[in-house]
């Protein structure tokens, strides 16, 4: 059995949003190891978050549809997620 996945993937974040925004919002959800941003042109961005903690990995996914400065985001686990259930 593998190390666990505790990377989250959130997209629609506003080229206006910095690292030290994304640590300030996530870090109510608990331990942030690393972030990195990745630019999708000139109207987006989208990050890459990764926790030490299980429960900040699962808390963070509460966390979709939240607003980032300007913007709603979405947020969904990075990894290879088959068996999540769809509503």
């Amino acid at each position: 059995m593998g190390a666990l996945d505790l990377t989250v993937k959130v997209s629609n974040v506003s080229p206006k949003t910095s690292r030290a925004d994304l640590i300030f919002f996530f870090s109510y959800c608990g331990t942030v190891d690393e972030i990195q941003l990745q630019r999708d042109g000139d109207q987006s961005q989208t990050a890459l978050v990764t926790f030490r903690q299980p429960y900040a990995f699962e808390t963070a996914l509460l966390l979709s549809g939240a607003p980032i400065l300007d913007r709603s985001v979405r947020i969904l686990p990075a990894g290879n997620w088959k068996d999540i259930p769809v509503d």
